[in-house]
């Protein structure tokens, strides 16, 4: 060929950048299978009774309600019950038209599809690429996060977390059609609450009418739920909504929330309360200023997560398929300048592996993950330092000047001050022992004080005391599974707790400060009472012995009954919860624990 000077591109050098991205493609493509596959074979793998616990509630709560039994009442075999609003019900409802089985694989299948389609989200609106090259991208991010713990854990409970921030982070991102935008957040919001802090934020970034829609959508699907079950809905906002109990132990460090942080430091209500809702509400109130300048600045992306991690930080539980935003917050930083790429990087090892064997200091190592959360809701800040005097719209007609050196230092003062105090006011753990001997001699039960009159328990051999039963301390057929008495000892002030569950209690759990793990109390079986004479406060007084009530042994003793021994240093925030066969919470008591 003649060579006039003209670069004519040649075949295989024109195939070559098409190969080398199909391939990259394909690499890509079988990545994504390859930590599907893993994911699946993971949460699949656990033995039954282990498997997608969370998704099995559901289905139980479904059919709980479907045959005419209160909601809050069910609980699953291993105790856990349902925790979210009655609307969440109604979400779930399509999960009683199939089998077990069959909704394990579809939910499982469906979670994939949702990590695809938020990191697509993602991509599309920070405006990566198009074509081969956004799917390219999609796959990469979607790998990642389908490997990182939040998505394990969603796959191994077959939790509705990855859903609601599907839900959350597609619309916030105005990907909906604009007469639907807003509809998404309160439709999340109805199935868990803490979606319900993008309302402000679509408000304060001027989606006024979408915010407006967030809200009304939010207010009638609980309606909705309350015209369909008014008793449930009334026993959740009530009753559930308050009780920790029902959530198990926030103090694990799976809760990287403020509050698990606070009960951790061993910060104790009420005082852990009003802390907890005055950082939340700092920490809500930095990532809306944050998120409000990213997407001012057309960032709109990075507002979008810095309002999630806050709702990560602010809520009370955030176990960790709840910390789903944390790795899209590390996903976006990666794709930054050079400066955030470190970062990012730190956050999604942060959220993928375990940090415990590497990092110094017990306070660090269990709330590494709330660090990172903090970190992430306020970024965007550091733009504002430099500005002037700026206004927010609060509401129409109120409008707040704020200065943001001035708030940023303000924030930080507070933070550290709310810091200062909770150590002041954290105690010392709170020490549990159960006896696990019984003696044998049993006390006798006071019908006009509903109390033991004598604590009938006498040293054993070791130093300790054993168990103690009371005729009658508790009437199945009167309604009271659980009776004990309370008593402070001296010299050292511990309080003993001595009673009784009835036949129909499964297992007895002391929690020792509300919120911390539920420990399991020795249930011990007494020695059935003899035939003798009846003695004046035994309840078998006066009843002649030919006509024994129903469910006692003849002397004014019920069968079954077990006893229990409990010796902690502090009871002002236990609790003692009785379940029964089912795991039905049967009995609780707290007030007469608090008492001593």
């Amino acid at each position: 060929m003649k060579d006039d000077g003209v670069c004519r591109p040649t075949v295989a050098s024109s195939c070559c950048p098409r190969l080398k991205g199909f391939l990259a493609l394909v690499v890509l493509v079988v990545g994504f299978a390859g930590v599907a596959f893993w994911s699946w074979w993971s949460a699949w793998h656990l033995p039954s009774w282990d498997r997608q616990m969370d998704l099995h509630v559901y289905i139980g709560a479904v059919r709980t309600v479907g045959d005419g039994r209160p909601l809050y009442d069910y609980a699953a075999e291993n105790g856990d019950p349902f925790t979210y609003p009655p609307f969440a019900l109604m979400a779930f409802w399509p999960l009683g038209w199939v089998s077990e089985p069959v909704a394990r694989i579809l939910w499982t299948l469906a979670t994939l599809a949702a990590v695809i389609g938020i990191v697509a989200a993602m991509v599309v609106r920070h405006g990566t690429g198009g074509g081969r090259r956004h799917v390219m991208f999609t796959l990469l991010g979607a790998s990642i996060l389908a490997w990182s713990a939040p998505l394990q854990s969603n796959l191994r409970f077959g939790q509705v977390s990855i859903f609601l921030v599907l839900l959350t982070f597609v619309d916030a991102l105005d990907l909906t059609p604009r007469p639907l935008r807003g509809i998404l957040v309160g439709a999340a919001a109805a199935i868990k609450l803490t979606p319900l802090l993008f309302v402000p934020y679509l408000w304060l970034t001027g989606r006024r009418r979408d915010a407006l829609r967030a809200g009304t959508t939010f207010a009638a699907c609980t309606g909705l739920a309350h015209l369909l079950w008014p008793s449930t809905s009334t026993t959740f906002w009530s009753d559930a909504i308050f009780s920790t109990s029902r959530i198990g132990n926030l103090a694990a460090t799976g809760n990287q929330s403020l509050n698990g942080a606070l009960i951790r430091v061993g910060v104790v209500p009420p005082e852990r309360t009003v802390a907890w809702l005055a950082l939340s509400a700092l920490t809500c109130f930095v990532a809306l200023i944050a998120a409000r300048q990213c997407h001012r600045e057309g960032r709109s992306t990075q507002g979008v997560i810095v309002v999630g991690c806050a709702t990560v930080a602010a809520s009370p539980v955030s176990w960790t398929h709840h910390q789903v935003w944390l790795v899209l917050g590390g996903l976006l930083l990666v794709t930054g300048p050079r400066v955030t790429r470190m970062c990012g990087a730190v956050v999604l090892v942060v959220m993928t592996f375990s940090m415990g064997a590497w990092l110094p200091g017990s306070f660090v190592r269990e709330n590494v993950r709330l660090f990172a959360g903090l970190a992430l809701s306020t970024w965007g800040l550091a733009s504002l330092w430099g500005r002037g005097p700026r206004t927010v719209g609060l509401l129409p007609g109120v409008r707040l000047a704020l200065r943001p050196r001035t708030a940023m230092i303000c924030a930080a003062f507070l933070a550290v001050a709310a810091v200062g105090v909770l150590v002041v006011v954290r105690e010392p753990p709170v020490v549990v022992r159960f006896e696990t001997q019984e003696h044998g001699e049993a006390a006798q039960w006071d019908p006009r004080t509903n109390e033991c009159m004598s604590r009938g328990a006498k040293p054993n051999s070791n130093g300790t005391l054993g168990g103690y039963g009371c005729f009658s301390a508790v009437d199945p057929a009167g309604g009271t599974r659980l009776n004990f008495g309370v008593s402070k000892e001296a010299p050292d002030g511990v309080v003993r707790i001595q009673g009784q569950v009835g036949p129909d209690v499964k297992r007895l759990m002391f929690i020792p400060v509300e919120g911390t793990k539920p420990l399991a109390v020795p249930l011990l079986r007494k020695p059935e009472p003899s035939n003798g004479p009846d003695t004046p406060h035994q309840p078998g007084a006066g009843i002649p012995k030919h006509s024994t009530p129903p469910g006692t042994n003849g002397a004014g003793g019920i069968t079954g009954l077990r006893s229990f021994s409990i010796v902690a240093t502090n009871t002002d925030h236990a609790r003692l919860l009785a379940y029964g066969e089912d795991g039905r919470l049967l009995s609780q008591q707290s007030d007469k624990l608090r008492e001593y």
